[in-house]
């Protein structure tokens, strides 16, 4: 005796039975009819859909930032530099580099709504790099967040600085309360970085604090600023 499915025969049945329903009517009925009786299948369905096209998109075109620079006390720096800075540090394809300017040492003109934007910057590792002014390479070595360049800049390039004379030293007093000065930023005035990163005149110091410790990233940084103090 053959075997019977009742459950797939009554579907079979069901779906025959829609199709010959579907048949009899007009276009304009079919869709009042779809939409009457399927309206939530046909929700769900877009839903889904929804979430899965989401899901593909987000996991192409998303991105981390793993390198971070700032414009300290000016606004002004070269956009299209900034946008290709991805390609020239050789970045991994969901990595981003994130160039920020308007910021400022004044409170007056730096307050947001959770305090001092800049402060809040910092103190979230969202600095690598800095271009500023005299005033802003005082607040920063006050703040305790910049690297000593002789010994974090490779060796021909900061030799080149020193050797230029276009080495800042500061005073700083450690927690400890021991006094040394350090080399706390690079001249930049005229030179092939200034005019490569399009900053005002004023910005005349390079500082570097490495808070996000993308060290990849930061050797490629330096190679890039050696190959333009070298004109290439």
């Amino acid at each position: 005796m053959e075997y019977v499915d009742k459950e797939q025969e009554q579907v079979t049945k069901t779906l025959k039975g829609e199709k010959k329903k579907l048949s009899q009517m007009s276009f304009g009925q079919k869709l009042e009819y779809i939409w009457e009786y399927y309206k939530f299948h046909i929700i769900v369905a877009l839903l889904i859909i929804g979430a899965i096209t989401w899901g593909v998109h987000h996991a192409l075109t998303y991105v981390q930032y793993k390198f971070y620079g700032m414009i300290i006390n000016s606004s002004q720096y070269n956009e299209k530099v900034a946008d290709e800075m991805h390609d020239v540090l050789k970045m991994a394809k969901h990595d981003g580099f994130n160039l920020s300017a308007d910021f400022y040492t004044y409170d007056d003109v730096n307050m947001g709504g959770y305090g001092n934007k800049l402060d809040i910057y910092i103190m979230t590792g969202q600095l690598d790099f800095a271009f500023t002014d005299d005033v802003g390479v005082d607040y920063l070595v006050d703040m305790g967040v910049i690297r000593d360049l002789s010994t974090t800049v490779p060796n021909e390039l900061y030799s080149k600085w020193e050797s230029e004379g276009r080495i800042y030293q500061a005073t700083v007093t450690d927690d400890d309360g021991v006094t040394n000065n350090y080399n706390v930023a690079v001249d930049i005035s005229g030179s092939p970085i200034q005019k490569y990163f399009g900053l005002d005149e004023n910005i005349r110091y390079l500082l570097i604090a490495d808070l996000s410790g993308s060290e990849d990233y930061m050797a490629r940084f330096y190679e890039l600023l050696y190959e333009l103090e070298k004109g290439e």
